[in-house]
């Protein structure tokens, strides 16, 4: 009888938190939603466990369940903030919540990358390709690129990476869900042959290019990205492209600031401005240091340095770590006359350049004769 009042005592024993931490830590991977019931059962016990709500964190973001994923991120976090992984993977839940919470997802995810978020490929590559699609659907390509640039190196190349490279390439500010099934085949191409660009296959990249030419000539974007494909190589070819974009969408900004820097480029400094103008117009806020740029840089060009400072300086303003548009700046300085004003931005020029590449100064006077 004893025996058996000991084994109903010990039936109903509530179970020790050594016990539910380690089953929920063995169901992390075959069985998330058993793991968020043990999680959750341990943390009860000791809220202190750090990496228990990091734990939990990641199994509510597997089942979908992002709002509760956020705030078990945001109290283990609390607990142990160096955690990049933990950041990187709050940032994703905030993605999944809505357009409110992408500035936040952004920042978040940056704090991740800045701590480390380690060495697991298809944890990096589902962070970087989230972030980019942020930054592609707000048209901050260039971001876009930074955060696509570093999978080049993968062994293989997942669809979402693959998608996004198309968005970006055809210059698209939409989610990948936001396609349509008829324009999805011109993504994936588009995205095929920029990605051969990135990871270094000229030869195959120009064979996609052609074929996305050839399937797909009155596509939006696609002469665009074509163009940027040959930007270096061929830069009247380069520029024939973004005109041909431009007679489908004459309002389309990218083609209009590409096609002016490069009729600057090749001494047609008037036509670029018409261009810039009508760029002005249209491009989104965050690209209005491009227009005042290439604005500032046309006028210049046209041996006009007192209506160029004024552009410039709008640039500067906007983009103050830009060291090209401080050495722009301070030619029109220099050519207006005003010295001091001009050699103060020589010195911001050369500082801002040594810090993205310390070997690239020698010593000023190299690099002011390199970079003239």
């Amino acid at each position: 009888m004893f025996a058996c009042f000991l084994l109903a005592a010990n039936a109903q024993a509530p179970a020790s938190f050594e016990d539910l931490a380690g089953r929920a830590q063995a169901a992390v991977d075959s069985n998330p939603a058993e793991a968020v019931t043990l999680f959750r059962q341990a943390l009860a016990l000791r809220p202190s466990w750090a990496e228990g709500w990091l734990y939990l964190g990641g199994d509510l973001y597997q089942l979908k369940r992002y709002q509760e994923a956020r705030e078990a991120f945001h109290k283990g976090i609390a607990l142990a903030p160096d955690k990049g992984v933990a950041w990187a993977f709050l940032g994703l839940s905030e993605a999944e919540l809505g357009e409110a919470d992408q500035d936040q997802a952004l920042a978040d995810i940056g704090k991740g990358e800045a701590l480390g978020i380690g060495n697991n490929r298809e944890f990096e590559t589902a962070v970087r390709v989230r972030a980019a699609l942020i930054l592609i659907r707000r048209t901050a390509y260039d971001e876009a690129l930074a955060q696509l640039e570093p999978l080049a190196q993968l062994p293989e190349t997942p669809t979402p990476v693959i998608q996004a490279a198309g968005l970006y390439a055809l210059a698209l500010p939409r989610l990948p869900s936001e396609i349509p099934a008829a324009q999805q085949a011109v993504v994936e191409l588009a995205g095929q042959a920029f990605w051969a660009t990135l990871s270094k296959r000229p030869d195959d990249a120009k064979a996609r290019y052609a074929e996305l030419l050839e399937k797909y000539p009155h596509s939006p974007g696609v002469h665009y990205a074509h163009g940027l494909f040959l930007m270096e190589a061929d830069q009247r070819g380069a520029l024939e492209e973004f005109r041909e974009e431009l007679k489908a969408n004459p309002v389309h900004w990218p083609s209009l600031l590409a096609a002016a820097f490069l009729e600057t480029r090749r001494g047609a400094p008037e036509a670029a401005l018409q261009l810039v103008e009508r760029a002005e117009k249209v491009a989104p806020e965050r690209h209005r240091w491009v227009c005042h740029a290439e604005m500032g840089h046309s006028l210049l060009a046209m041996g006009q340095p007192e209506k160029a400072v004024p552009e410039l300086e709008a640039a500067v303003r906007l983009q103050p770590a830009n060291s090209q548009l401080h050495f722009y700046l301070e030619k029109a300085y220099r050519q207006a006359g005003r010295k001091t004003a001009a050699d103060k931005e020589k010195a911001e020029f050369l500082r801002l350049k040594s810090q993205e590449d310390p070997l690239s100064l020698p010593g000023q006077g190299a690099a002011t004769g390199a970079a003239r």
